[in-house]
């Protein structure tokens, strides 16, 4: 059957009936394609006539001034001519036919293709920069960064020579410090990425920042992401060749930044270790707290920086003091635990410089976190570091050690390496 609607035509079929009944009206003939189905045809030559006859008369109509008038067609199936449905009442708008009907038509539908084409594009390439993030290991997490303007500091531009890694790497260094710093992060066998690092050049020097989130606790990835993000905040107001440790200053700032994040509640629940270097052409300063490691390596060897804050160094104090045996020192099954961290509220041990440590020629600076150490000993580490021909290099090497060890329960890794 025909069915007329606005400015254009249904062709179907004659399989189309039934679920039509109702349209049409009586003594409509029902054309037909080979096809079968809907399409658009052009009005046949008895129609255009009635419908120039409904021209002229809505002509007449206008010169007497009467108004343009709505006709509506209550229509039946061709089946059963006597036969009409209050269901199905089309209201239809006359216009006259153009020869530019069915061209506009297939303009309009082209436009709305296109531009449902251009949404729907741009829908999956955010989709897919969502997926690459997820797969990347991204653990960024605006909570993280709920700067307060009441610091000490202020609140600083972040624009800059800054990077800042938890599971993504963005380089904003120089070309001359990028080629001599080697990076590593990884996940390990980890579910989610607990260290963060971050890199950045200030006014006459290099902050390098590591921090290893307490995986046993919750939410260690946001306290490891809130202190690197607030040291690279603070690093916009040093200046270099000042003989004073200005990151006593700073860790005392992201204390009691993280302290603030958590809430009285929240303390003990959650923390991280905390490494920070400021290099300079002359020397670094540095600062630690918790359990990871700093090293200077220097003339082929491995120096250690700082101390572990863990509950066996005052197991061995006691044992020195007569409190406890040395025994216990080795069997004490809580010996690993951390004494000092950041989220514990009031820092109990921090080690670092006085002085600004001088610095030879080819010395380079590590920060690394226990997912390096722990799997790696320090001779096959310090024979790793001799082979490679720059820091960046040993960086690669250090991380495909560790994964060539396949440790099982394989901590995430991560570590700065930095030429003095």
């Amino acid at each position: 059957m025909i069915y007329k609607g606005y400015l254009y035509y249904i062709q179907l079929n004659n399989s189309d009936k039934d679920s039509l009944s109702g349209f049409g009206k009586p003594g409509d003939t029902a054309a037909t394609t080979e096809e079968g189905g809907i399409s658009l045809g052009k009005p046949t030559e008895e129609e255009n006539t009635t419908e120039d006859k409904n021209t002229i008369e809505d002509e007449k109509d206008s010169e007497h001034g009467k108004k343009e008038k709505d006709t509506t067609e209550e229509v039946a199936t061709g089946e059963d001519a006597n036969q009409t449905s209050e269901d199905f009442v089309l209201t239809t708008e006359t216009a006259e036919p153009t020869k530019d009907d069915s061209s506009g038509e297939k303009t309009n539908l082209t436009m709305i293709f296109g531009i449902t084409s251009a949404v729907l594009l741009l829908i999956v390439i955010y989709l897919a920069t969502k997926l690459s993030r997820l797969k990347n290991g991204n653990s960024y997490n605006d909570d993280s960064m709920d700067y307060s303007p009441d610091n000490d500091y202020g609140t600083p531009d972040m624009t800059g020579n800054m990077e800042y890694t938890a599971g993504s790497n963005v380089s904003h260094l120089s070309k001359s410090t990028e080629e001599r710093v080697g990076k590593l992060h990884n996940i390990g066998r980890r579910k989610g990425q607990q260290d963060s690092l971050g890199l950045t050049e200030y006014n006459g020097g290099t902050l390098a920042v590591v921090a290893d989130g307490m995986g046993g606790l919750a939410d260690g990835d946001r306290v490891s992401q809130k202190i690197v993000m607030t040291l690279l905040q603070d690093s916009t107001k040093l200046s270099g060749g000042s003989p004073d440790n200005k990151l006593y200053e700073m860790v005392a700032h992201a204390n009691r930044e993280v302290n603030k994040m958590l809430g009285p509640e929240g303390l003990y629940k959650s923390g991280s270790t905390l490494l920070a270097v400021m290099a300079e052409k002359d020397g670094f300063h540095w600062a630690a707290v918790g359990d990871s490691h700093i090293y200077l390596f220097r003339a082929g060897k491995l120096l250690l920086m700082n101390r572990e804050h863990v509950y066996e160094a005052e197991l061995i104090q006691k044992a020195i003091n007569g409190e406890n045996s040395f025994a216990e020192v080795k069997t004490n099954p809580k010996k690993g635990g951390l004494t000092s961290f950041i989220g514990m509220g009031n820092l109990k041990y921090i080690d670092g410089s006085i002085d600004k440590v001088t610095s030879g020629e080819g010395d380079w600076i590590l920060l690394m976190s226990d997912g390096v150490f722990n799997t790696v000993p320090e001779p096959d580490m310090c024979r790793l570091l001799n082979e490679a021909p720059s820091a960046k290099v040993a960086a690669e090497r250090l991380e495909q050690e560790v994964l060539r060890r396949q440790n099982p329960k394989q901590d995430n890794f991560t570590a700065i390496i930095l030429e003095l």
